[in-house]
């Protein structure tokens, strides 16, 4: 398995490939990370959960559990308010929660691990030589100076006391500057941080399959030449100093890498994919088959598609750095041993994972519950920020307008006072309102009587709508060519229609308005007394045909007419008139019934 490791100090982000895949991220960003030292003030101390607040100089407390304080005896016994405690961060802050910190100190070498508070030797479980256990415990105890703590790693196994002496020097030299600096501090302070980035990914990444670490600075190639020559790592490396014209992130595809581990699904080699979902309780992950058909069977298939997502799994936990407890939907099988064959391959994709994962049992659903320890902050908490409208849910809550009994009061009273004749005051628009003390919600027969108002008013509304739009329809119809070029021309279609309507409202109500009055007055004429006109001469006037008269004659005829009232000439118009003044009635009183029964219905 070929490793190669990009090592980017300007942006303090580090990638490693394994067989051209990404597999872990080091990202040095944020004002409290994990393995920094501090000089605390104890600010509360919370018998009820046994805990305690420690301020460590940002805006979010310190967590310091009772089981993370070293000594004897209660919490209140080994603490107490405005307290000076030196503290460690163990845990990164996540979301709205603060850091865990704890008053083991513990700091890390290529080859061992220094803990101050404690005393004593252990030896990594992976050396599993016995003899190389005990040669690698003899010589720190002849080393390691009295009262402190010493943990001897992995990577001791083999290595000569020359070198683990060193390492060991290089420890004991940080913790000796970190208790004089705490002396000369107030709380609460910074004391120490690791912040050589290279030193780090070196230490915890470079073994004896690496091929290749390429950097982006020369004097970073020559401190990684130091690193590996005094801890006599493979001379098979090969070093390079990157010199290309895009950022050395983007040309080796550490961006793109990063990009996709932000993403919620995850495809696999061989058609199916995966969604992984982060909440504030767990992360919950779930496989599907997709496009994977190329089995025989369909147990082949569950299977192959299982197989493939715990090793992507395994893979992707590292990558977006996810801790705590962790669900796996993994596709229902029936098998007994495709389920053992599962949980075992998910032991052996985990083995090297440094969080300490710990699988659990498979459930007759299908899900698999795990653990991993966390580890500073995950990836998508690093590169992403709350979105500003959903604030992190995901959806956007739309605006809630509910209707009540005074807002539509108010819009019934404007729609009267604007379109509603009023029957009785003469088209002046009076809405009669009951009285407010008796309009209440559980009174059932004021509620009836209200709503057949306005059932009756809302039929009257709409009657009048539909005869201004019809008196619009035919006065268009009727508007002859010279009229509409007499018509000024406005300069917006919406301010035309606004007043047409309103003409045609204002012409509707004053129909209304003399249908009410002749209503009340109209009565069936009779001819005025002084006219002596018998009626049978009348039908015969109207009867007779009409003779053409030459201009003298109608002048003749006319001028004897006026001076003694009497004469056929002068009959005949009057009864012109008439009759003209009967069919304009006629087609009034049409007009009106019609009018009329529209209002009705």
């Amino acid at each position: 398995m070929a490793k190669s490791i990009v090592i980017a100090e300007r942006d303090n982000i580090a990638a490693v490939f394994e067989d051209n895949k990404c597999t872990e991220f080091f990202i040095h960003r944020g004002d409290i990370l994990l393995g920094d030292v501090y000089m605390s003030k104890v600010e509360n101390i919370l018998p009820s959960i046994e805990a305690a607040f420690v301020n460590v100089g940002s805006d979010k407390m310190g967590f310091l559990h009772a089981a993370d304080v070293i000594g004897k005896g209660g919490l209140q016994d080994k603490l107490s308010p405005k307290q000076r405690l030196m503290v460690q961060v163990v845990k990164e802050p996540t979301g709205h929660k603060g850091p865990r910190v704890t008053t083991s100190i513990s700091l890390p070498g290529r080859f061992l691990v220094l803990m101050p508070q404690e005393t004593g030797v252990s030896v990594s479980k992976k050396i599993s030589t016995p003899k190389e256990r005990a040669r690698l415990k003899s010589i720190v105890n002849l080393l390691k100076p009295v009262g402190l703590g010493i943990i001897i790693r992995t990577e001791a196994e083999g290595q000569s006391e020359a070198e683990i002496q060193e390492d060991l020097e290089i420890l004991l030299e940080k913790w000796n500057t970190i208790v004089t600096q705490a002396e000369l501090v107030n709380a609460p302070n910074l004391l120490y941080r690791d912040q050589d980035l290279l030193y780090r990914v070196i230490r915890e990444a470079c073994d004896e399959n690496t091929k290749e670490i390429v950097v982006d600075t020369p004097f970073a190639l020559h401190r990684t030449q130091q690193l590996i020559q005094n801890w006599n790592l493979s001379k098979d490396i090969e070093l390079s100093v990157y010199k290309g014209t895009e950022p050395l992130l983007v040309a080796s595809g550490v961006k793109k890498e990063i990009m996709a581990a932000l993403q919620t699904k995850v495809n696999l080699p061989s058609g199916g994919y995966l969604f992984i979902q982060t909440t504030e309780a767990l992360t919950v992950i779930d496989v599907n088959s997709g496009k994977f058909i190329s089995s025989a069977t369909q147990d082949e298939t569950i299977l192959k598609t299982n197989l493939e997502a715990v090793h992507e799994i395994a893979r992707q936990l590292k990558l977006r750095n996810i801790g705590g407890m962790i669900i796996i939907d993994f596709i229902d099988m029936l098998s007994r041993a495709d389920k053992i064959a599962i949980l075992e391959e998910m032991e052996l994709a985990i083995e090297s994972d440094k969080a300490k994962p710990q699988v659990g049992q498979l459930s007759d659903l299908g899900l698999v519950e795990m653990t991993r320890h966390r580890q500073g902050q995950s990836l998508a908490e690093v590169f992403g920020k709350k979105c500003s409208h959903c604030q992190g849910t995901g959806f956007v809550i739309e605006e809630m307008n509910f209707s009540s009994a005074v807002a539509e009061g108010e819009y019934r009273s404007k729609v009267a006072k604007l379109k509603l004749p009023m029957s009785g005051n003469h088209g002046k628009h009076k809405p009669q309102y009951p009285d407010k003390s008796n309009n209440k919600v559980f009174n059932h027969q004021n509620t009836n009587e209200n709503n057949k108002k306005n059932n009756r008013r809302n039929a009257n509304a709409e009657v009048v709508e539909q005869e201004a739009e019809n008196i619009q329809e035919n006065a268009q119809l009727t508007e002859t060519p010279a009229q509409k070029k007499q018509k000024p021309q406005r300069n917006s279609r919406k301010r035309t229609n606004r007043n047409t309507k309103k003409e045609a409202i204002q012409m509707v109500e004053e129909l209304l308005e003399n249908k009410q009055e002749e209503a009340v007055i109209e009565q069936p004429k009779v001819e005025e007394p002084k006219q002596e006109t018998p009626a049978p001469e009348v039908e015969t006037a109207e009867t007779q045909p009409q003779e053409p008269q030459t201009p003298a004659e109608e002048n003749n005829s006319e001028v004897p007419a006026k001076k003694t009232g009497k004469g056929k000439p002068r009959r005949a118009t009057r009864t012109r008139r008439k009759s003209s003044e009967k069919a304009e009635k006629a087609k009034k009183t049409e007009n009106e019934e019609k009018t009329e029964q529209k209002v009705e219905e």
